[in-house]
């Protein structure tokens, strides 16, 4: 394992903390506050950004936002991964066809990335932000282990923070591969996004066991994941999410839709989650992506 930088750790937290808050401007007191980072390294950090270009400093008003070398790299890394931008263009129409907030995820090897934010306006949506981050860990993230390797989803399995149901995590997986989709309730997805927890927003590197204990409270709960659906019962459905491939066959990104009313039938959960996955094959197929069953 390389060893940490923590320089670099800190700069892309502030870096982190300007992107998930788009439009806003912060103080040095504010960076070092909402980070967590002593305000000294802060103040040194931003230095080093702002002498780069990559945050940009208000000559009055003496606040931090993101700068131009960010537009670049961005656009650098759109022309890199042109499924990202496909996906973009197609969550808009997925968004006012399901009347629901649709997202574009990526997976790191420890976390989960909002990349991308479309149709934000349901009334039942969490209200994602680009650039918020969660932690991979079971039982979140079954749509990109569905198709990993068997190291991936080993070392996935074991970055639980509590004893795992191994029996019925496996079912879920072998579930969402049969599928093309995961299912989740919206009482999890609430316990994790819905009270837009500032650790979230903020991610502070010393206080991860905020996140740990909100993966915790699903884990110990068998309602994150819908194995099963039958037609004619009513649920509460949180979130639909289906695969974008690559030319690898590995999950590149994913497609999330939630913000749905309650009390849906089984039909309309496998409506959502048949037009969640159909709008991820389009992304795949445009990109020269290669589906996996």
């Amino acid at each position: 394992m390389a060893r940490p930088a923590p320089a670099a750790a800190r700069a892309l937290q502030i870096i982190d903390l300007l992107v998930t808050h788009r439009g806003e401007q912060f103080t040095i007191s504010d960076i070092a506050r909402r980070t967590g980072i002593g305000l000294g390294s802060t103040h040194a950090v931003l230095a080093v950004l702002e002498e780069t270009g990559y945050l940009s400093r208000h000559p009055v008003r003496r606040t931090y936002g993101l700068g131009p070398a960010l537009v670049s790299a961005g656009m650098a890394a759109l022309e890199q991964h042109p499924a990202i931008r496909v996906a973009a263009e197609q969550i808009t129409k997925l968004a006012a066809e399901l009347d629901a907030d649709v997202v574009v995820t990526a997976a790191t090897p420890a976390e989960i990335v909002f990349v991308v934010v479309g149709g934000t306006g349901s009334r039942y949506g969490p209200g994602f932000r680009e650039g918020e981050r969660v932690p991979l860990v079971p039982p979140l993230g079954l749509v990109f282990m569905a198709w990993a390797d068997p190291g991936e989803v080993e070392a996935w399995l074991g970055r639980a923070p509590v004893a795992l149901d191994r029996d019925r995590v496996e079912l879920g997986l072998a579930t969402v591969r049969e599928r093309g989709y995961a299912l989740g309730r919206i009482s999890a997805m609430r316990r994790v996004l819905g009270d837009r927890p500032a650790s979230f927003a903020d991610p502070r590197p010393d206080e991860g066991g905020d996140h740990d204990a909100l993966v915790a409270s699903i884990s110990l709960h068998d309602d994150y994941d819908l194995p099963a659906i039958e037609p004619g019962r009513e649920y509460d459905l949180g979130m639909a999410s289906a695969p974008v491939f690559d030319s690898d066959g590995r999950v590149f990104v994913a497609i999330t839709a939630s913000g749905f009313s309650p009390g849906l039938t089984g039909r309309d959960v496998v409506d959502i989650g048949e037009r969640v996955r159909a709008c991820a094959t389009v992304v795949t197929k445009q990109t020269r992506g290669r589906p996996r069953g």
